[in-house]
């Protein structure tokens, strides 16, 4: 073979080595790529799938409208004869083990907190900061008006929402989110409010409990999605229930608070012992039936749960019927 045939040999040979290697890199390219999106596909898919999960509410706990109950902030629950199916107590003041008492009563348990405010008395008041502080509420010593922009308060109420998941409550009661329409002297506003409010929404339901949204109707609209019902204080006094039957007319419950100067426990002449229903209950005064007209029958009320409650929120209670 003469040198010029070899070397004629020689380029075939490379040549058809670089269109098999040029070949090869094109399968493998397209391999590697299909790889990669499949890859990128399922973790797409996953990501989906969680998010689903999360705004999927189907396993929370959802009250139905009407239905019977009773708040108690003050002093833990020792009454458990009520017929309630609802107890709304505090957070801090009840132990597991009352809860525990309630579940057994077949009734289920919303705990209430301040979302809002900085309280004096609670066993967390040292993590707040002095930049987390606006004013003092009026009439009510020792609580403030809080930042609920700050990192810090909402890992404060973060810790909340775990003290509330582990003594096993059902839902949460956070109070006091309707800053924007008070002097808080933090410029706070509606936008703020229900931010705290999606952001309370997704922690307490990524814990197994659902929420309600207490007074604030100027924002019902906003976060009525999050919300498994609404607390409510005073709509028949300030004839405002129909704004809240926004949350009946889509089959999610108003607990309704209206005040009375009855029931406060006093140590006057005119208390009267009551034992209905195996209750045992000193009682300043009775409702009128006036009062109880006012607040059961105000326009909006059909399917609200009304209580009828002293200021002081103690285990007295009044019900329409």
């Amino acid at each position: 073979m003469t040198n010029n045939s070899k070397v004629r040999l020689l380029s075939m040979r490379n040549s058809i080595l670089l269109t098999i290697g040029l070949i090869s890199l094109f399968f493998l390219s397209i391999t590697s790529i299909g790889q990669r999106s499949q890859a990128t596909d399922k973790h797409h898919f996953k990501r989906e799938n969680t998010s689903t999960k999360q705004s999927d509410k189907s396993d929370l706990w959802q009250p139905q409208p009407g239905v019977k109950w009773q708040i108690q902030l003050e002093d833990p629950v020792e009454n458990f004869s009520t017929d309630a199916q609802i107890y709304d107590i505090d957070l801090f003041d009840n132990t597991a083990e009352t809860i525990t008492k309630i579940h057994q009563q077949g009734a289920r348990v919303i705990c209430y907190f301040s979302a809002g405010t900085y309280e004096d008395w609670r066993s967390d008041a040292d993590q707040f900061s002095s930049s987390d502080f606006g004013s003092n509420l009026d009439d009510w010593p020792g609580e403030r008006w809080i930042d609920i922009n700050s990192s810090n308060v909402r890992r404060i109420l973060t810790a909340r929402l775990d003290m509330a998941h582990t003594k096993g409550c059902d839902g949460v009661d956070p109070d006091n989110i309707d800053a924007y329409d008070n002097d808080s002297r933090l410029g706070l506003t509606e936008a703020d409010s229900i931010n705290l409010l999606e952001y309370l929404s997704s922690e307490a339901h990524s814990r197994g409990m659902s929420i309600g949204l207490k007074n604030g109707g100027d924002i019902i609209g906003a976060v009525i999605e999050y919300m498994q019902w609404s607390v409510n204080e005073q709509c028949a006094e300030y004839d405002e229930c129909d704004t809240y039957a926004a949350f009946t007319k889509v089959d999610k419950p108003v607990f309704h608070i209206e005040y009375s100067d009855g029931g406060d426990g006093g140590d006057g002449d005119d208390e009267e012992e009551d034992e209905d229903e195996g209750r045992n209950t000193k009682l300043k005064k009775r409702v009128t039936q006036n009062e109880k007209s006012k607040a059961c029958e105000a326009s909006g009320t059909d399917k609200f749960s009304t209580v009828i409650k002293n200021m002081e929120l103690n285990a007295w209670v009044e019900y329409c019927y």
